[in-house]
């Protein structure tokens, strides 16, 4: 009976039930935590006094400032967080000895709390969607109902692990950070990348994510090589990429045409440089050398070494799958082949993820409030490097010892992520998951590149 069981709720037509499922269990326990766990000011009240700055008339970016410093966040981060300062304060008694209308009362915060419950909620559902996505061409390649059933409920923990981050949760419903509404529209634009084939639409969505926060740029590397092969042709990545720029430069366009130095510095400002205090991944080294020039320097080496590797992997990949010839179409000037490119959904968004996470290893530091930048990534990267639809014999060997040395690695990320102040040992346990992931991204197959054209629709 429940082998049974087992095979038939692995079926097609509970996928959607098991993601509205999590999505329910996500709604609640996201209402359960505003109502039962204090609310902690970290950046809210800077933000506030920035947007205000800002409402007030200053164009400036270096006079545009918080309790925590010069604002330094693109324009994007003004507009949306005045939107939600309006949300929060348009029922309430706005007068405010701190002149920010009060957007800081425990009236308001409570407000915007919920605001992000709803974020929180939606991102999950689109971040459900993509794992669905990858499930559904697994499901497609599996030989045997069998191995399909395994398969499936194997992709099922990983979309149920999305929703157990404690520092998540707090990320988006109790700290209010705007890497929250950046990585929600980094999640809409890969779905519209990977689902929906709608290329133009999806750079639209992440320069608008850029235009919050510009972590989302670690992004970038992936999607580069994505419009090239989706294009097949130099001139039409080109066009892609200016559909991003022009995004940028309308957003900037106030602080372009009155201080627009001012504004590039502050707002991508590359060469900030972190407290050691808050640091999560590299507490175990001595602070001399965390703020020293040469370990930024040796850290960016790494870190540019690495995505060459792999995009030599990406090409090796290109040329096994396409023939050399195809492989190499995406470097000619104009399109030569009028057939419709259709990348595979778990390409896509491997591509993205894979580029995203080589920036967060070699990352000069991690703040907390940063997991949130490649949490949801963890389950899918290392379940397409384990669990491919090629994997076949024992079990034990191909899918339980996989399957737990997958969940400790998420483990003891969201173990370091969770210690506070970071120590050496969380810093450990974090650096050594880390590569424990980026072995198996360099050293595993991509995945398939293109879907089959009988197979597109």
């Amino acid at each position: 009976m429940w082998t049974k069981l087992y095979h038939n709720l692995a079926k097609p037509r509970y996928d959607h039930v098991w993601i509205v499922l999590l999505l329910i269990a996500e709604a609640l326990l996201s209402t359960l935590i505003v109502k039962r766990v204090p609310y902690t000011e970290i950046d809210w009240v800077a933000y506030m006094q920035e947007v205000t700055t800002y409402q007030n008339g200053e164009r400036d970016y270096i006079n545009i400032r918080g309790d925590t410093g010069p604002l330094v966040y693109p324009a994007g981060f003004l507009y949306l967080y005045g939107f939600f300062k309006d949300i929060a304060t348009r029922s309430i008694d706005t007068t405010d000895p701190t002149g920010l209308g009060g957007s800081t009362s425990p009236e308001a915060i409570r407000i915007i709390q919920w605001v992000f419950v709803v974020l929180y909620v939606i991102n999950s559902a689109v971040v459900l969607m993509l794992y669905n996505a990858v499930l559904q061409r697994m499901r497609q390649q599996q030989n045997t109902q069998s191995s399909t059933a395994t398969m499936v409920w194997y992709w099922r923990i990983a979309m149920g692990i999305t929703c157990l981050s404690k520092r998540v949760h707090s990320i988006f419903v109790l700290r209010l950070f705007n890497d929250a509404p950046a990585m929600i529209l980094l999640h809409i634009s890969m779905y519209l990348f990977a689902c929906c084939d709608s290329w133009a639409l999806g750079c639209v969505v992440f320069s608008l994510a850029v235009s919050i926060k510009m972590n989302v740029l670690l992004f970038a590397p992936g999607l580069l090589l994505l419009l090239l092969q989706k294009n097949q042709s130099l001139f039409g990545t080109i066009q892609h990429l200016s559909i991003c720029a022009s995004i940028q430069l309308f957003l900037g366009w106030p602080f372009l045409t009155t201080y627009p130095i001012s504004y590039i510095k502050k707002a991508f400002e590359f060469d900030r440089v972190f407290f050691y205090k808050w640091t999560v991944n590299w507490k175990f080294l001595p602070e001399e050398i965390f703020t020293s020039k040469p370990w930024a320097l040796i850290l960016l080496a790494c870190h540019l070494g690495v995505l060459g590797m792999l995009a030599n992997k990406w090409l090796q990949s290109s040329i096994s799958q396409l023939g050399d010839a195809n492989a190499r179409k995406p470097m000619r000037w104009t399109k030569c082949n009028k057939d419709k490119i259709r990348l595979s959904p778990e390409y896509v968004i491997y591509t993205m993820f894979a580029s995203n996470y080589v920036g967060i290893v070699f990352a000069r530091t991690l703040h907390y409030q940063f997991y949130c930048w490649y949490f949801y990534s963890l389950p899918i990267l290392l379940w397409l490097t384990s669990f491919g639809p090629s994997s076949s014999g024992d079990k034990f060997s191909k899918v339980v010892l996989p399957l737990v040395a997958n969940v400790l690695a998420v483990a003891g990320v969201e173990y370091a992520f969770n210690v506070f102040p970071a120590t050496e040992l969380s810093s450990a346990a974090l650096q050594m998951s880390h590569a424990y992931l980026l072995l198996k991204v360099v050293s595993s197959q991509v995945p398939s590149i293109q879907i089959d054209k009988e197979k597109m629709t």
